[in-house]
């Protein structure tokens, strides 16, 4: 095998891992709006659409916002251990 494809190989096996992330980072953002509404939902902040993404009615305040934060991002990353556990990886 020449060196040349050896290069190739380490190349396309680079942009495969890229895309991969992108892909996964795509997904995240997708599953932030679910997130959203379940910790709206949670903590009984009434929302609206404004948008593309919902909102609360009235700004939450520090720590209520620190919450729905924590409480949004929780679903992309159980989906996200949820993909790794089935894909077998570490």
């Amino acid at each position: 095998m020449g060196v040349s494809r050896l290069i190739l190989r380490g190349v396309a096996a680079v942009a495969g891992v890229l895309l991969a992330v992108l892909l996964g980072l795509l997904l995240d953002v997708l599953l932030l709006v679910p997130g959203l509404l379940l910790a709206y939902t949670l903590t009984g902040t009434a929302w609206h659409w404004a948008g593309m993404v919902p909102s609360p009615v009235q700004l939450p305040g520090a720590w209520m916002a620190m919450a729905l934060g924590l409480l949004a991002s929780l679903v992309p990353a159980a989906v996200d251990y949820g993909l790794l556990r089935w894909l077998r990886l570490p």
